[in-house]
């Protein structure tokens, strides 16, 4: 039986989701046990003498708002999904609760249908962690360590949907809690973007501590020796790591977390076991990290154009695999030359342009090999082209905590498909030899 807890201080939107939740219950055959709290604080008491597997919370409501409720909740239990559900029309408020914890975010008024697909995929993924702790323990998945670690979660891989999940909870909700944290997310998502258009099944093991992350991803010995090589050797910062069997593991270092802080006068006395203190003490680091800030050092005509190449050239990326036509090559290389003599009229993104530009004449020179490479190619094509689109939305739209925030990425990333394209150069081959020596699988 799953328990699920309602906060909300509407009568009316209780008793919604109430009969949601009772109508799903009696259509698939299973036992739900639904309480209800009529404010965050309510909630945050009530959490302290139960566990609930899933939390639908309100944000605006009085003497304590879903926002800090959600922290608080976050800290006593760190197995708890949190779904935020309000009709608050705020950007802010809602990337707020998400950072707080929260796993999701449905918007009010409730679609049903809409409401009762994510409920089944909720239910879902508590079911795998529920799975994931009773397998995974004692024993640890990574290649470093036998230890028993206070958070593990597990990526099942079968699409590219799955995959961009595995992304979008670690890389644009983490606010980077590790060291080289982004770099290690894009090192693996190039990898199983690749796996995936080879038909291979991956799965994906993050174990966390206080102190340390281990990303493992299974699957490997599908995935050429010589692509996984290129991946690693293109991102040097990922340095920590081991490759046995049919799988690699990361390691990532924690910063020094300082003990949290006291809330506020009305805080909740609570005894903290490992688990809650792992999630206090992250919760602390979240509270410290950079602040994000929009950058307007381009020129508004420049970035319009500079949005329209970048839109086009993620289109293009897209269609890579299968049977590309020729035209189709020329208009990437096209929007690639575009798009970097744009960049480079501007100090802070001239890296950038560079390494788009050679990517460009690297893909005119090698047209016919990007044709006969595209399915190898499509999976880190699509990479770059999202990497690139997430670029401009962060640095010019968003924020970033730096205007070079991703340039390492994606100029790694461009060499990574330079690379391929030119390694069977004669003035190529040395360098390729020294790749090979980089480690022997």
């Amino acid at each position: 039986m799953k328990k699920i807890l309602i906060v909300d201080d509407n009568e009316n939107n209780r008793m919604l989701l109430r009969a949601l939740l009772e109508e799903y219950a009696e259509d698939n055959t299973i036992k739900l046990s639904i309480h209800e709290a009529v404010n965050g604080l309510e909630a945050s008491l009530i959490v302290q003498d139960e566990h609930f597997h899933l939390i639908f919370m309100d944000i605006m409501m009085p003497e304590m708002d879903g926002i800090e409720a959600t922290k608080r909740i976050r800290a006593q239990d760190a197995k708890t999904m949190i779904v935020a559900v309000s009709g608050v029309d705020d950007g802010d408020r809602q990337q707020q609760i998400l950072r707080n914890g929260a796993e999701d975010y449905i918007s009010k008024p409730i679609n049903a249908d809409v409401f009762l697909t994510r409920l089944s995929n909720y239910l879902s993924l508590i079911e795998s962690r529920d799975t994931l702790t009773k397998k995974f323990n004692p024993s640890a998945a990574n290649l470093f360590t036998q230890e028993t670690f206070s958070r593990k979660l597990l990526f099942y891989l079968q699409n590219d949907d799955e995959l961009a999940e595995f992304w979008e909870y670690y890389l644009l909700n983490s606010n980077e809690r590790c060291e080289k944290l982004s770099d290690a997310i894009r090192t693996v998502y190039a990898l199983g973007s690749i796996g995936l258009k080879l038909g291979v099944k991956l799965q994906i093991v993050v174990e966390e501590s206080i102190e340390k992350m281990f990303i493992t991803l299974g699957g490997l010995n599908e995935i050429d020796a010589k692509i996984v090589k290129l991946i690693l050797a293109k991102n040097p910062t990922v340095t920590d790591y081991k490759i046995r069997d049919d799988k690699i593991s990361i390691r990532l270092q924690r910063p020094s977390i300082k003990p949290l802080v006291t809330l506020a006068d009305e805080q909740i006395a609570t005894t903290v076991n490992v688990t809650s203190a792992y999630a206090a003490a992250a919760a602390s680091y979240e509270a410290v990290v950079q602040t994000t800030q929009v950058y307007d050092y381009m020129d508004p005509e420049d970035l319009m154009d500079l949005k329209e190449y970048v839109a086009k050239l993620n289109s293009l990326m897209m269609v890579v695999g299968g049977e590309i036509e020729y035209h189709e090559v020329n208009e990437i290389s096209d929007s690639l030359q575009n798009i970097s003599r744009i960049s480079r009229g501007y100090t802070d993104s001239y890296s950038i342009g560079q390494a788009l530009s050679s990517m460009g004449y690297a893909i005119t020179n090698h047209r016919e090999l990007f044709m006969a490479k595209s399915d190898d190619l499509a999976p880190m094509c699509t990479a770059f082209g999202r990497d690139l689109r997430n670029w401009l939305q962060l640095i010019f739209v968003e924020g970033a905590t730096s205007v070079h925030y991703m340039d390492d990425t994606i100029i790694a990333n461009a060499q990574m498909i330079e690379s391929i394209l030119t390694m069977e150069d004669a003035d190529h081959s040395s360098a390729a030899e020294n790749l090979d020596d980089i480690f022997d699988f």
